[in-house]
């Protein structure tokens, strides 16, 4: 049964079917009530009946279940006698409510097809960047603001980078050989992101070039300048799809939502011979330039 849903001829034969149902509802002057007649079916009284009573946790009573239906009947007539003035046309709240039920439509529509384990792993390897886990770094850092050290910075911190660099092991309190820092000099499994969101762009490039275990630098922020340890790199990868198969199925369903809706509205489209007006051969657009003219 899944797979017959997956297929894409049913998906064409939905299509049609959903474009002949719409067809009136897009003509409203060639709808026809010429019976006068106004059903009110066991299913409406079902759906009405199912209505109230989700917002009110019990059933209608009877008497107000025949308001329901009345409330129903009057919505009807209004309706067609609205069609029948052509009051639905020129208005913009209902042209947009009329093009959102008409998405939900063709969002059902792409729902009917839900994906196997194989259609997901199929996107979920098509799109790997989606899904890798980012890569991590933790790091120490000495620090060397710009406004104290002056033309003397670099110097400075390449002093520091020469003694510390001779030292084996890392260096415990090796921050308090440069400036006190409004952050802090320690950062654990911190992703590009977070670093690039600190730092800058251009750190972050650098420090995720960096190798792990040496004193390096020194590197410009928009702070000043760093001299780095990296303590631990963890390169990204590419995550086991149970662990992000929720998120495959909600992107695949997106697709497939988006690809259906475009189906369908090129579908509409081919029906309509569509002219947009040049505004500089309206009239009045020529009228209002012979006026710019004149008054210039």
């Amino acid at each position: 049964m899944n797979k017959w849903l997956k297929e894409p001829l049913l998906h064409f034969l939905l299509i049609g079917a959903l474009l002949f149902g719409l067809y009136s509802l897009l003509n409203p002057e060639e709808t026809s009530f010429s019976d006068n007649r106004i059903v009110v079916s066991a299913g409406d009284i079902e759906r009405l009946s199912a209505n109230w009573e989700s917002k009110r946790s019990r059933p209608p009573t009877a008497s107000e279940l025949q308001m329901l239906i009345d409330s129903y009947i009057r919505e009807e007539v209004y309706y067609r006698e609205a069609l029948a003035l052509g009051l639905d046309r020129n208005d913009t709240v209902l042209r947009r409510r009329m093009m959102q039920k008409m998405e939900f439509l063709s969002n059902d529509l792409a729902d009917l097809s839900q994906p196997d384990e194989a259609t997901l792993n199929q996107h979920f390897l098509a799109n790997q960047g989606k899904y890798e886990l980012p890569a991590r770094i933790s790091f120490t850092h000495i620090y060397f603001s710009s406004a104290k050290h002056g033309k003397q910075i670099h110097e400075d911190a390449e002093k520091v980078l020469s003694e510390v660099s001779s030292t084996i092991g890392p260096l415990l309190r090796a921050p308090e050989r440069g400036d006190s820092f409004m952050l802090q000099h320690h950062f654990t499994l911190e992703t590009p992101f977070e670093i690039a969101r600190l730092f800058g762009q251009d750190f972050a490039e650098r420090v995720f070039q960096l190798q792990t275990g040496l004193w390096q630098g020194p590197i410009a922020s928009g702070y000043g300048l760093h001299l780095i340890r990296v303590n631990e790199k963890v390169e990204a990868k590419l995550p086991e799809l149970v662990s992000v198969i929720d998120k495959v199925r909600n992107d695949w369903m997106f697709e497939q939502r988006q690809t259906i809706n475009k189906e369908i509205y090129d579908r509409f489209r081919q029906r309509y011979k569509i002219v947009v007006e040049d505004l500089a051969k309206r009239p009045e657009a020529e009228s209002d330039a012979a006026k710019g003219g004149k008054s210039s």
